[in-house]
């Protein structure tokens, strides 16, 4: 009986210790594990088309599927990719449908996005989770994609891209040498291990300094805070949180991190990575806007106490990192204002099929 004693007080102490590492803001390690991930790519593999939100139409994209092509890879475009209906790329029952379809199909090795928008949080609970984890391969896209992110990863507990999606390539807004070289060689899996590739002149910077790890998990912030209390809201505790965003004022950047803050998600996590924020800078002259986005940043890093670091170049910015979700990776961020990002190369290391 003593020794059991013994041992629970051990226990509660250690659980002790490791609660005021998180609460000083120092080194948080979380369980090295990574979720399942497709194979790489080879010449002549199918890439699935689809449309998991808002529709566009063929000239959106039709020159994208061509530089696809001249990639050496077969491209199979589902029906959500061409359809329309209201907002949105078909019905929510047709873009799940589509999902699961590419999932269960073996010749589609990987499933990428035509566009964001709006709209996948809408089909979240019309997809088959045990037969898409059954049938892992990179599901790839960024912004509202976000959603399908979260649910794939906790719901099927696989790994995805947080990456260019099709139009990317054919918008100069969002397409680059960077970017491109970085989705064709994140397809085949070649891209560099270690410290995350930066665009030229670029580098990491700390935020609020510190080392920590786990997979990486999150994506677009308004997508992120939409979820908060329903059953899709992602837990992410142990992980690494990317946060990106386009187009909100400071106060409304301020207001989404207050209630990830209140929802526990900024305590839960092991550290903060931010990604582009295009176009969140204020111009507005009026009291509400007094404080910058910095300021609204700096505050939360602050406030949750863990390592933040900035400038991952992931989000709706023309430079788009080919970034595996779901992969163990190790944040450092120093007092001198350097920082890395490095991804587990035995996490994501594997063979081409």
């Amino acid at each position: 009986m003593k020794s059991m004693k013994f041992v629970l007080g051990s226990v509660f102490a250690f659980l002790l210790f490791v609660l005021s590492l998180c609460a000083a803001g120092g080194t948080v390690y979380a369980e090295p594990f990574s979720r399942q991930r497709g194979q790489a790519l080879r010449p002549g593999d199918c890439i699935g088309i689809l449309a998991s939100g808002s529709y566009t139409r063929d000239k959106d994209f039709q020159g994208s599927v061509e530089l696809l092509k001249a990639q050496g890879y077969r491209v199979k475009l589902a029906p959500s990719a061409r359809a329309m209906y209201e907002h949105f790329a078909g019905t929510d029952r047709k873009r799940a449908a589509d999902i699961n379809a590419f999932f269960q199909d073996e010749e589609v090795k990987a499933i990428l996005c035509v566009r964001g928008g709006y709209g996948a949080a809408r089909i979240l609970d019309r997809l088959d989770y045990r037969m898409i984890a059954r049938h892992p391969k990179p599901f790839i896209g960024f912004s509202d994609v976000t959603a399908l992110h979260i649910a794939l990863g906790e719901r099927a507990g696989i790994a995805t891209i947080h990456g260019p999606m099709l139009v990317s390539f054919t918008r100069p807004d969002f397409d680059s040498d960077y970017t491109r070289a970085q989705f064709f060689n994140g397809l085949r899996q070649t891209v560099p291990m270690g410290d995350i590739p930066m665009p030229e002149g670029r580098e990491l910077e700390t935020v609020m300094p510190g080392e920590a790890e786990g997979i990486i998990v999150g994506g677009n912030l308004t997508v992120l805070t939409s979820l908060v209390g329903t059953p899709y809201e992602l837990n992410g505790k142990g992980a690494l949180l990317l946060l990106e965003e386009i187009g909100e004022k400071p106060y409304r950047i301020d207001r989404m991190l207050n209630q990830l803050w209140q929802s526990g998600l900024l305590s839960r996590v092991n550290g903060i990575l931010l990604g582009d924020f295009v176009g969140c800078e204020s111009k507005d002259a009026s009291p509400i806007e007094d404080f910058t986005l910095s300021q609204v940043l700096t505050h939360y890093a602050r406030l949750s106490h863990k390592p933040v670091i900035r400038g991952v170049p992931a989000g709706h910015a023309s430079n788009n990192l080919f970034l595996p979700l779901g992969v163990h990776a190790v944040m450092k961020g120093s007092e001198d204002g350097k920082a890395s990002l490095v991804i587990d190369t035995a996490a994501f290391s594997g063979q081409v099929h």
